[in-house]
Order: C-alpha cells, then sequence, then structure tokens
C-alpha cells in the first residue's frame, strides 16, 4: 500500500472515531436535556395542580389562581399556557387565548415518562386534580402547553454547538495530525527514498528512531556501496596487467585537456612489431611479462603531466606535451623507437623488439578523442607498412591514402560480386624456350581500366578479402587446367598461382581447396602452388601438415622470392619444396660477379636438394644466357612475354610449340 493510501485510512479512521465520540456525547447532552425538560414539566405540573386543588377544595374564586400561572409562564419561556377544564369544558386559560383542550392524541398523560418524541410531537401534558365537595369526588383537568418554537431552537441550538464544535476539533485534529504525519513520518519517507535512489542528500536526524536507525543503515551501506563503485571505476580505467590506465581513462585524460586547456599535445599511438611471433613462440606468460617490462619503460620515458595508457594486447597510448616544436617531438620519438629497440631479458630468453609509432597532434589533427585516435592509429599502420621500426606523424597525405584504401576495399566487394577479376597468364619457358608452364596473374578490371594487383591486393590481405579472391583465383585455375586437357597444344601447360600466407591462415582454407579440386577434377600434377617464406614464420608446424597434405593431392609446391627472406635455407631442410623461383634482384645484379655468385650459390643448392629452377624477371637476352650457362632449368620475364589475357596466352603458347 502506498503510504498516501494508509495517511487517507489513518485520516478516515481518525474522523470516524471523532464522530463516534461527539455523536455519544451529543447524545448523552440531549438526554440530559429532555430530562431536564421533564423535570420541570413535571414540577410544574404538580406545583399548579397542588395549589389548583387547594384553591377548588376552598372553594376560592378559580380566576384567582390565573395571576399565579401567569408568573410560572413569565419566569420560563418553554410554557406557553395553562388550560384548567372540567369535564371537558374550559374553567380559564393562562398564557395563550387561543388555547384550548387538546385531542387525546396531541397529550401526554404519563409525566413521569416524557421522551424527546414526546417533546417535539406532543401538544400539551395533562395531570388530573382531584376535590371532595359534600363527600363527592370531582376532577379536573390541568393541561400545560409548552413553546413548540423554543423547544425547537433549544435542541437546535445544542445540534449546532456540538456540530460546529465538533467540525472545529475535527479540522484542528485533522490539520494537526497531518502535520505531524508529514514532518515526522511523510517527508523523512521521502527524504529517505530520494536517499535510497541517490537522488538527494543525507537527511538530518530524524524524529523517529526506526527512521533514524534506516537512514543509518542506508548511509553505511552506501558507503560501502561508494567503495566499491569507486573500485570498480578503477578497475574499469585501469589495465589489469600493466596497472596503467585503459582505453577509457584516455578518453576521460583526453577529454579534460580538451575542456581545461587548449594547448597542442601529441597521442602517440605505440605498437609493438611481431608481438604475436613472440606470443606464439614463447608463450603468453612470457609475452605478459614482456608487456610489463615495456609499460615500466613507458614509464620512465614520460614527463611530469604527461600519460601512458594500454589499450590493447601490445598497443600503448601516450600523451606527450610540448609538441609546438616539430624537432623536439621528432627527437623524443627518436628516443622511444630507441627504448623500445632492444633485448629485453625474459626468463633468461633474449626477446629482440621494435615499435611501429602514429602521431597525431591536437588540435590538427583532430579535435575529439576519437578523431586523435584514429589519425594515431592511420599513422601507425603507415608506419608498418614502410618497415615498422619507424614514427609517422599524421597528415592529409596519409589520410587520404588510408581513404583510398577503405574506398578499394569496398569496391573490392562489389568486384567478386560482379565477376570484375580476371586472370592473366605469364609463359614459363625451358632452356629451349620452349612453353612449359604459365603463373597466374590476378587483374581487376574495372570502368575499362586495368588496376595493378600493388593496389588492391595489399587491401586485400589487410581486410580479409584475400580469402575470397584467392579461392576465385584457385578455381579459375583449376577450369582452366581441366579445359586445356582437351587441347593438343595446351594439355601439357602447368599452371602455378599464388598463395598468401593470409589465406593459409585461414581455418578453412585445406577443406575449401580440397572441396574446388574435387568439384573440377582438374589433372592435379599440372597445378602449382607458390608460397613466399612469410608461411613458415607463424606456425611452421601447421605449415609443413597443410603444405605435405597439398604434395599428397599431386600439386607440386613453388617458393616464391627466393633469397629475400632470413629463413630460406631452413625452409629448403624442413620442407619439401619442388621448385624454387630466384627473385628478380638477383636476375638484375647477374651481368655483375657477385650477383653470378649468388645465383650459381643458389643454384648449385637446389640441384644438391633435387629442386628445380626457375628465374624471375627476366629481361635481357644477356640475362637469359648467363642464366641458361648457370643452369637455371625454366624462365620468366618480359623477354619472352608479358602477362596476357586467356585466349592472348593460348595462341602464343599454339605458336611457340608449332614452331619448336
Amino acid at each position: 500500500m502506498k503510504i498516501k493510501y494508509f495517511i487517507l485510512l489513518l485520516n478516515l479512521i481518525i474522523v470516524a472515531i471523532l464522530t463516534l465520540f461527539f455523536y455519544f456525547i451529543y447524545i448523552d447532552q440531549r438526554d440530559k436535556l429532555v430530562a431536564v425538560i421533564k423535570d420541570n414539566i413535571k414540577k410544574d405540573l404538580l406545583e399548579s395542580s397542588f395549589i389548583a386543588g387547594k384553591y377548588l377544595n376552598s372553594n376560592k374564586d378559580i380566576y384567582s389562581l390565573r395571576p399565579l400561572f401567569d408568573r410560572k409562564i413569565a419566569k420560563n419561556e418553554l410554557i406557553k399556557g395553562f388550560v384548567l377544564s372540567k369535564n371537558d369544558k374550559v374553567l380559564f386559560v393562562s398564557g395563550d387565548a387561543k388555547l384550548s383542550i387538546p385531542s387525546g392524541d396531541n397529550v401526554k398523560h404519563n409525566i413521569y415518562n416524557i421522551t424527546l418524541k414526546d417533546l417535539m410531537e406532543k401538544e400539551a401534558y395533562e395531570i388530573p386534580i382531584y376535590v371532595y365537595d359534600n363527600g363527592k369526588k370531582i376532577k379536573y383537568n390541568l393541561f400545560i402547553f409548552l413553546n413548540k418554537e423554543e423547544l425547537k431552537e433549544l435542541f437546535g441550538n445544542l445540534k449546532f454547538k456540538y456540530l460546529t464544535t465538533y467540525m472545529f476539533l475535527l479540522i484542528v485534529v485533522f490539520v494537526l495530525f497531518n502535520y505531524l504525519i508529514q514532518k515526522y513520518l511523510t517527508n523523512p519517507l521521502i527524504e529517505l527514498r530520494e536517499y535510497a535512489k541517490r537522488k538527494g542528500f543525507e537527511p538530518k536526524k530524524l524524529f523517529i528512531k526506526e527512521l533514524n536507525d534506516i537512514k543509518n543503515v542506508l548511509y553505511l551501506s552506501f558507503e560501502k556501496l561508494n567503495e566499491t563503485i569507486d573500485n570498480l571505476y578503477k578497475l574499469t580505467i585501469t589495465d589489469h596487467l600493466t596497472r596503467l590506465g585503459n582505453r577509457q581513462f584516455l578518453a576521460d585524460k583526453i577529454k579534460e585537456l580538451i575542456e581545461k586547456n587548449h594547448e597542442k599535445f601529441c597521442l602517440v599511438f605505440v605498437d609493438l612489431d611481431n608481438f604475436k611471433e613472440i606470443n606464439d613462440f614463447y608463450g603468453h606468460s612470457v609475452g605478459d611479462e614482456l608487456i610489463i617490462e615495456v609499460s615500466e619503460s613507458l614509464k620512465k620515458f614520460i614527463n611530469e603531466g604527461e600519460v601512458v595508457t594500454r589499450v590493447g594486447g601490445d598497443e600503448f597510448v601516450l600523451v606527450l606535451k610540448g609538441c609546438e616544436d616539430e624537432f623536439d617531438i621528432k627527437n623524443r620519438l627518436n628516443k622511444l623507437l630507441k627504448i623500445l629497440e632492444q633485448k629485453w631479458i625474459i626468463r633468461e630468453q633474449e626477446i629482440m623488439t621494435s615499435a611501429s609509432i602514429g602521431v597525431a597532434i591536437y588540435p590538427n589533427d583532430g579535435r575529439s578523442f576519437d578523431e586523435l585516435l584514429k589519425s594515431a592509429d592511420m599513422a601507425m599502420h603507415e608506419a608498418k607498412k614502410k618497415g615498422k621500426n619507424i614514427f609517422v606523424i599524421f597528415s592529409k597525405e596519409v589520410k587520404e591514402k588510408l581513404n583510398e584504401e577503405f574506398i578499394i576495399k569496398n569496391q573490392l566487394k562489389k568486384a567478386l560480386e560482379n565477376n570484375e577479376f580476371e586472370l592473366y597468364y605469364q609463359p614459363k619457358l625451358d632452356r629451349n624456350q620452349k612453353v612449359i608452364g604459365a603463373e597466374a596473374l590476378i587483374r581487376w578490371k574495372k570502368d575499362g581500366k586495368i588496376i595493378s594487383p600493388g593496389v588492391f591486393i595489399p587491401v586485400a590481405e589487410k581486410s580479409g578479402l584475400i580469402y575470397q579472391i584467392g579461392n576465385w583465383v584457385i578455381k579459375e585455375c583449376s577450369k582452366r587446367v581441366k579445359e586445356w586437357e582437351k587441347d593438343e597444344f595446351l594439355k601439357t601447360v602447368s599452371i602455378a598461382f599464388n598463395v598468401s600466407v593470409v589465406q593459409m591462415r585461414h581455418e578453412r582454407f585445406l577443406r575449401d581447396f580440397k572441396n574446388i579440386i574435387n568439384t573440377f577434377a582438374p589433372e592435379t600434377s599440372r597445378l602449382e602452388m607458390e608460397i613466399t617464406e612469410s608461411v613458415f614464420i607463424e606456425d611452421k608446424h601447421r605449415a609443413i601438415h597443410l603444405l605435405n597434405l597439398i604434395r599428397k593431392m599431386g600439386l607440386k609446391i613453388n617458393l616464391d622470392d627466393f633469397g629475400t627472406g632470413y629463413s630460406s635455407i631452413s625452409v629448403l631442410k624442413d620442407f619439401h619444396i619442388d621448385v624454387l623461383k630466384i627473385d628478380k634482384s638477383f636476375v638484375d645484379e647477374i651481368t655483375t660477379d657477385d650477383g653470378k655468385i649468388y645465383v650459381k650459390t643458389i643454384i648449385d643448392m637446389a640441384k644438391n636438394l633435387n629442386i628445380k629452377t626457375v628465374a624471375e624477371g627476366v629481361e635481357e637476352e644477356i640475362q637469359f644466357k648467363i642464366l641458361t650457362d648457370l643452369g637455371v632449368d625454366y624462365f620468366q620475364g618480359y623477354y619472352f612475354a608479358k602477362p596476357m589475357p586467356k585466349e592472348e596466352f593460348e595462341n602464343f603458347v599454339r605458336k611457340n610449340l608449332k614452331a619448336s
């Protein structure tokens, strides 16, 4: 029940009690008044009858009684008059001359039992007078008439008096009661309710002890709750591992800096390079310890009033002041790179790190936390693309480049749906310049123009769309091999297709690859999968397992860009490679003595491991002759043919094979 209804109920109860109380008092007073009037009537009748009897017994003149009755009438406003009768004959009238003997129903004969009803309804009250004359009993009747108007006024005044007193007292009690209830119960309860909702101030000491106890309990509860909230808030703005501020803390701090002062400051986004590989190789516990060590170094790096936070797994954001001078900020950023480019000793393990840093400056690169963080993040990703271990300060050029990537990403999705991709084929020839295969190279035809793979492939890899595009390439190559099986000249031509590390990382890669092969059923011995050394970096054991399963399906495995990585020899040792592709950078230097030595070393190593070699990017006849003399098995480059569409390639192969 709501308190207002409860108070209403209490008011009704008070009204009921007061009403009953006054009602019974009024009835009691009325009955007492009736008794007084009855006694007066009885007294007046008895006295009057006694005097009249004496007069009648002494044979005095009856009219001499009138003055006596007139005096009684004068003394008592309630008496209207007297009538003395004998044998229904009026002997005399005192008072109102119009009085006469009343009818039987209007007369009260028993003056000892007069009620309020009798007073209001009866016209007269009678008492008999008996006189003896010569031994004979004679009956007289004495009637007393009451003033009805006076009686009504008398009882009306009594009723009005008690009703007025009742209403006054009721109002007083009602006002006083509700005032006390409002002051000592309702208002304190409302205050307690608002206090409980945490919308009001703590109430002062309350009059009612129980309410005061409730207030004290609430106060203690709020104290504990506030403590818990403070602890929870600290947790929400604190990174649990490093105890640095987190993203929320950073957002609050940036907002505070913007609102309080409009000085320039730098938002520095730091991302550790290759942290995932460290985690995968050494384990997450070692990775966590490295993050803690890095955070401690960052804390030492910042000055008073500056901030360092951790916003992601290997991502830190610093807020640096004094960004007015470009030379000073670049100098500090170079120091920061040196701090992060070092050997960390974690559990007796030497771990090398570096970092890519993106910088946004307030207010040039953003006027809110989200804008600044977005700008710094863009700059950091640009630093990653430029080779890592550098810093990039946000600029319009960085933004335009990333916007262009965003547009390309959206267009790539539509390109897949609208079948805008096409495969070009670059011939692969043997030492006799006979075509033995081709490398399938994807091209994107949009609005009549061909977009270079160097533009859209990095975007596809970054967005994950490379997986769908790569599957499309595998399907097209499988269809082409199956189609060429019916062609006299093309049935021996193999097709090599490239698979990126992003594709192979996908959990459905092997399953989808098998489904494609089973769907188109090409002769798998004429399909070659080209990979780079980066495939083996992330998860060496998974890569070995995948490649062994693919080789069992009949495909050859080609290692592309050989010699440009750090683990080339170990790759040849641990993996079953069928073809090794010598990178164009070595072919370009083949006319030099050093170039010949490098290439000769690669060729000899490959022959010892029973691996065929392909020289990429052959553009001049002299390069072809030298590479042939050094023992290269196959060749590919603009000296023989550029990548060409399907029909043009098919004509090129037919012409080449007919000539040979």
